[in-house]
C-alpha cells in the first residue's frame, strides 16, 4: 500500500478531569505489601458497607467525551527520518521535528478521539551501518514529545520506504540494530504500546526486502528473536499475517507475537486475511486473546490515488463484531479518513443494535439520567471500546473491622466491557487518600488484571451474555493517627514508570480520578 500520509493526533490530559479532593499534591505513601484479604465470613456480613458504582452515560458531565486509557483505543499515524526528523513524504512537510506540534496539528486535522500513534521511524541512511549517537538522540526526543502529549507509540522501525531504492540490510544489520535501539525502547517504554517487528520490506510490512528474508523461516527466526528479547517486561510485538508468525521456529517466543492486520476491509480487500474461511483464522483467533492485536483500514480514493485505495464506507457494525471477535486493541482513525470514518461518525447504534450484534454493552452507556434509550455515533462506540473497558460494579469495606484491628478490609467487584482483555502487567492496589487526596496508604490485591475477561466473541459460538465479575480483594494498614474522612479508591498504575506512568481510569461516572487513582468510596476512620 501506498503511505503517503502519516499522522498523528493529540488527547491531552485534559480529557482527564481530577475530582476536587483538595490539594492533590503528591506524598509518600505507606504502602502495605500484605496479600489478599481473605473472602468475608459470612457472620459478619451486616458490619460491611456497599457502595454501588454505575457506568458513564451520554449526558454526564463530558459523558460523550473519550475517556483515554493505556495502550488501547483509536489511534493516528506519524513517521520520521531518524536523520533529522524531516517526514519522507512530499506532502507532510509541515510536519515539524518537535512531536508534539505534529500531534497538535494533526487533532487539528482529523479531531480529537485517539490517545495512541502509529510511530515510523525511517533508518535508511543507516541500513547497513551503526545507528549515530546524533540519529538516536533525535528518537528519543519523539518520544518525548509524546509523554508531554498523553500518547503512547505503536512503534516501528523501518528502513524502505518505498520513495527510495530499497537498502540491502542482513540479518545481522537489523540485529545491530535492534541491539542499538533496545536500550532506547526501555527508558521510554511508558509512551510505547507495541513494538511492531518492522525493519523488512517496504513500510516494514515484511514483502519485497532486497535479500526476501521474510520468506525464510531462519531469517524470521533469528530477527523475531534479537527482538523479543529485546523487549522492556510485558511489551509485545507484532507481526503482519499468521503464516509469518507460523515461521518463527523458536516456539518459545511466541507468547510476545500477535498481529497487526494493515488492511482491515473485512475480507472485501486483497490483503484482509483476518476472515473466517482463511487458514490463519483459528490463529487469529487464539493469539488476539492475550497478545496485542493492531490495525488500519486501506487510504480511501480521497487520500491515494493508488489503485487499491478504498471508495466505500466499511460497514461501523460489523467492523465491531471483526474487531470484538479478534480482540483488537487500537485501530487507525487516520487511514479511510474521508470515506469510512465520517461515515461512523454520521451512522447512529443503538443499545438494541449492539445486543443483537452480540457486541457489549456499557452500563448506562445507551441511556440519559431518566433512563431513556439514546443512541451514540458508531465512531463513538468503537473508539470506547476497542480493547479494554474497566467498570468498577461496587465496593465494599468493613470499617468495624478496621476498629478493632487497624486494617481496613476492601472488596471491588470490576467487569470489562471492551473488545479485548488488558494484555499488560499491571499492580491492582486498594488505596486510602487522606482529605487532601494524597494517598497515605495502599495494599496490592494480587489480582492479575489481564484476567478480567470481555464477554464472549461476537462472530464465533461463544457465551454472548454479559462479561464475569472479577472481585479484588485486600487489608489496608491504616497509617498511625488516621482520623476523620478519608477515601477508598482503585489504582491501576504503570508498573515500570509509577511516577510519570498513566494509570487506568475505569468507565465510571460515580468515580471521580484524582491523581491516578478511581475513587469509590468516602470513609469515616476513627480508632
Amino acid at each position: 500500500m501506498e503511505r503517503r500520509r502519516l499522522l498523528t493526533t493529540a488527547l491531552g490530559t485534559a480529557a482527564l478531569a481530577a475530582a476536587p479532593l483538595g490539594t492533590a499534591t503528591a506524598s509518600p505513601a505507606t504502602a502495605a505489601p500484605a496479600a489478599a484479604a481473605p473472602a468475608r465470613p459470612a457472620g459478619r456480613a451486616a458490619s460491611w458497607h456497599r457502595v454501588p458504582h454505575r457506568g458513564i452515560r451520554p449526558d454526564d458531565p463530558d459523558g460523550r467525551a473519550p475517556l483515554p486509557g493505556p495502550r488501547r483505543g483509536f489511534r493516528y499515524e506519524m513517521s520520521y527520518n531518524a536523520r533529522d526528523l524531516t517526514s519522507p513524504w512530499p506532502n507532510e512537510q509541515d510536519h515539524s521535528p518537535d512531536a508534539a506540534k505534529t500531534l497538535d496539528l494533526l487533532e487539528r486535522e482529523y479531531g480529537p478521539g485517539a490517545n495512541l500513534t502509529q510511530l515510523y521511524f525511517y533508518l535508511w541512511d543507516y541500513a547497513t551501518s551503526t545507528i549515530p549517537q546524533s540519529a538516536l538522540d533525535n528518537i528519543e526526543s519523539v518520544f518525548r514529545g509524546l509523554r508531554g502529549k498523553g500518547y503512547a507509540a505503536v512503534l516501528r522501525f523501518v528502513y524502505d520506504d518505498g520513495v527510495r531504492e530499497n537498502r540491502r540490510y542482513t540479518v545481522q544489520d537489523i540485529q545491530r540494530h535492534i541491539g542499538q535501539l533496545a536500550p532506547l525502547v526501555a527508558r521510554n517504554s511508558d509512551v510505547v504500546a507495541v513494538w511492531q517487528a518492522g525493519f523488512l520490506g517496504t513500510w516494514g510490512e515484511w514483502h519485497g526486502s532486497h535479500y526476501r528474508h521474510e520468506t525464510y523461516p531462519d531469517a524470521v527466526t533469528a530477527i523475531m528473536t534479537t527482538l523479543v528479547e529485546a523487549l522492556p517486561p510485558g511489551l509485545h510485538t507484532q507481526v503482519r499475517y499468521a503464516e509469518k508468525r507460523d515461521m518463527i521456529t523458536n516456539r518459545a517466543i511466541l507468547d510476545r507475537v500477535g498481529f497487526h492486520n494493515d488492511y482491515v476491509t473485512l475480507g472485501e480487500g486483497l490483503w484482509d486475511y483476518y476472515v473466517p474461511d482463511n487458514p490463519g483464522w483459528p490463529t487469529y483467533l487464539d493469539v488476539g486473546r492475550t497478545r496485542m492485536v493492531d490495525g488500519e483500514m486501506p487510504w480511501d480514493k480521497g487520500q491515494s490515488s493508488d489503485p487499491y485505495a478504498w471508495s466505500t464506507v466499511i460497514p461501523g457494525i460489523a467492523a465491531a463484531r471483526r474487531l470484538q471477535t479478534l480482540r483488537f486493541d487500537s485501530l487507525s482513525i487516520v487511514h479511510n479518513a474521508t470515506v469510512t470514518v465520517p461515515g461512523w461518525k454520521a451512522a447512529q447504534l443503538t443499545g438494541s443494535q449492539a445486543v443483537e450484534a452480540h457486541l457489549p454493552v456499557s452500563d448506562g452507556y445507551f441511556e440519559d439520567r431518566r433512563g431513556r434509550a439514546v443512541a451514540r455515533s458508531q465512531f463513538e462506540y468503537l473508539r470506547d471500546h476497542l480493547g479494554y473497558r474497566v467498570e468498577v460494579r461496587e465496593v465494599r469495606y468493613d470499617l468495624a473491622a478496621a476498629r478493632r484491628s487497624g486494617r481496613l478490609p476492601v472488596e471491588v467487584d470490576v467487569v470489562n466491557r471492551g473488545f479485548a482483555p488488558p494484555k499488560h502487567p499491571r499492580p491492582v492496589r486498594l488505596v486510602l487518600l487522606d482529605p487532601a487526596g494524597r494517598t497515605v496508604a495502599s495494599a496490592d490485591t494480587g489480582a492479575d488484571w489481564r484476567d478480567w475477561q470481555p464477554q464472549g466473541r461476537a462472530e464465533t459460538d461463544d457465551d454472548h451474555g454479559a462479561p464475569a465479575t472479577s472481585t479484588v480483594r485486600a487489608e489496608i494498614v491504616l497509617p498511625a493517627g488516621a482520623r476523620g474522612p478519608h477515601r477508598v479508591g482503585l489504582a491501576l498504575p504503570d508498573p515500570a514508570f509509577p511516577d510519570r506512568g498513566r494509570a487506568v481510569r475505569c468507565a465510571n461516572a460515580s468515580a471521580p480520578w484524582v491523581d491516578g487513582v478511581n475513587v469509590l468510596a468516602e470513609v469515616r476512620l476513627s480508632r
